[in-house]
């Protein structure tokens, strides 16, 4: 394999894993290798952030006396993985529609492949990086010695994505090649995204629910283990026990399965990549569409705005960022917040719960969810609708509406998980809904807002839309940087409501939330949408005017 061939095609596929940023950068004269690099570092910077914030909660713990919260992560970090991955796999292999520009090129497959692998695992190794701490760190914790330590997790590291990356690729390239998927595009497009969701909340559910050996205690401050999780058990002992038995078998099973995956790809997939690539990309799906007469305007603009959230690859994303990462947070996080509680959460705790269901909707909703963007999907269609005799603030509410009762589905689905882990009461499970549904009202206000705010009617690519304002980045530090805050804030309210009466405490608390809520409710209102209506009112001014002037000018060349 020629390096200076797979170096091309590597930064090639850089430039359109994300070409909001890579137009920033060449308006900043940025161009060839200085572009490139400014790319790459885009990702080192997500990366160290990522590690950081969330790197720093596994040092808390012991993870060489506890074999099975390190599955548990191990599990969590994978269902991430493989959730991003068909994501990303599906976009940077058949989205992106640049087989035209190599085929003329003499380029091999297996180094297009190999390109469009490493760029899936520059967008994808971000997010898991905290494995990279959470192996260094077992090792370390085990007795091995730093710099053996440190090359032990590189090598667990690279195995473990590289054979997630294999099996998600496995799983896309098999399906693409069938002809149910080459006949119906969209709709199985559509399923390959609620099947990459439902890896994550089924796997998130399964892992939180495992049982096994918990008898020995972990770290000084006497907390129980959990149940291990098989499959990751020999990673551990590969990481826990190098030298022993067990140890070699781990490495042994690693090794094994990472090759058996590259050899099923190289036999089976590579020979016919072109021509998988180009039935995928001039595959044409059927679109029959129903005439259906006398409905109100109303229900029109719903029928409208239900068909621009319905893209896959919209969907894909924003559904892994609004139900993933969220849940893979919320497990990890309240997973030991749950255990230290108990198995059954009491009464008192009415308030917590109400408090955790807003902190749930702000998880799940930021600047890629579909109430964050639905305004910006009209792409050009927006500037024709404003031109029409139609209130703009009433086209706008529809939109609103639509976008928030996605959300509000969101947040549903991650209140039923978190009810299952926690074993709410019904009483806290009442609370914890109407905090979520408040809760996921406020953000879907202000991100709709923002959209209106930063509207951009011109773009090529989602990711365009994902990137203003800040973009991932800035994104998610807001996200773990609430993360933190809001953990912190339920946990100090959870050892009042155990410390304190229940009256006055629980009435302060929750009339400070809707307090803040409503003034939030209200300053949405009258910046954003008591505008419109002015907005509204000039229109119609200036419409009547119009009118009038040329009724006048009309009469006045009949009298003429």
């Amino acid at each position: 394999m020629s390096r200076k061939k797979l170096l091309a095609l590597l930064t090639t596929s850089l430039r359109f894993a994300n070409p909001q940023y890579t137009e920033q950068a060449r308006k900043k004269g940025k161009a060839g290798a200085k572009l490139t690099r400014s790319l790459v570092l885009q990702f080192v910077m997500l990366a160290a952030i990522f590690t950081v914030i969330y790197g720093g909660i596994l040092f808390m713990m012991d993870f060489s006396q506890m074999p099975g919260y390190f599955t548990m992560y191990v599990g969590l970090f994978s269902v991430l993985a493989m959730s991003q991955g068909i994501s990303v796999i599906y976009n940077i292999f058949f989205e992106s529609k640049d087989l035209s520009a190599y085929l003329p090129l003499p380029f091999r497959q297996s180094e297009i492949f190999t390109s469009k692998i490493l760029v899936v695992m520059l967008t994808v190794v971000p997010f898991v990086l905290p494995l990279l701490v959470l192996f260094g760190l077992t090792a370390w914790q085990s007795g091995i010695l730093i710099p053996f330590a440190v090359v032990l997790a590189l090598l667990g590291f690279v195995l473990l994505v590289g054979i997630l990356l294999f099996i998600c690729a496995l799983i896309v390239l098999g399906l693409t090649r069938t002809k149910l998927f080459q006949k119906h595009k969209k709709l199985m497009t559509t399923g390959l995204m609620f099947f990459s969701t439902g890896i994550a909340v089924v796997g998130v559910l399964v892992m939180q629910n495992s049982t096994g050996d918990v008898s020995h205690t972990a770290t000084d401050l006497g907390l129980l283990d959990r149940g291990s999780i098989l499959p990751f058990l020999p990673l551990y002992w590969s990481l826990n026990r190098p030298l022993t038995l067990q140890g070699l078998l781990g490495w042994g099973s690693l090794i094994a399965v990472f090759g058996l995956l590259a050899l099923i790809i190289k036999i089976f997939f590579l020979p016919r990549l072109y021509e998988q690539l180009t039935e995928i990309s001039t595959a044409q799906a059927i679109v029959t569409r129903k005439r259906k007469n006398g409905r109100t305007m109303n229900q029109l603009l719903r029928a409208y705005n239900l068909q621009l959230i319905k893209d896959p690859n919209l969907a894909m994303q924003v559904l892994s960022s609004s139900v993933v990462m969220p849940l893979v947070m919320l497990i990890s996080g309240g997973g030991a917040a749950g255990k230290l509680m108990g198995t059954q959460l009491p009464d008192k705790l009415v308030g917590v719960t109400f408090l955790a269901g807003l902190f749930l909707a702000f998880l799940s909703c930021n600047g890629t969810s579909f109430v964050g963007n639905i305004i910006s999907l009209d792409r050009e269609n927006y500037d024709f609708i404003s031109t029409l005799p139609i209130s703009k603030k009433a086209y706008l509410k529809q939109k609103f509406l639509i976008g928030f009762g996605v959300q509000a589905a969101i947040v549903l689905v991650m209140i039923l998980v978190a009810g299952v882990m926690f074993k709410l009461s019904p009483l806290l499970f009442i609370a914890v809904i109407i905090g979520g549904l408040l809760g996921s009202f406020v953000m879907s206000l202000l991100y709709f807002a923002r959209d209106h705010r930063l509207l951009l009617t011109n773009w090529t690519s989602v990711t365009q839309l994902f990137q203003r304002g800040g973009g991932t980045i800035l994104m998610m530090i807001t996200l773990f940087v609430g993360f933190l805050v809001g953990f912190a804030a339920i946990a100090a309210y959870a050892v009042a409501a155990f410390t304190l009466p229940f009256f006055p405490l629980n009435p302060i608390v929750i009339g400070a939330l809707l307090l803040i809520c409503l003034g939030i409710i209200f300053g949405v209102k009258r910046l954003f949408w008591d505008r419109l209506d002015t907005l509204d009112w000039q229109r119609r001014v200036s419409l009547t005017k119009t009118g009038r002037d040329q009724e006048k000018a009309s009469d006045k060349k009949y009298f003429h």
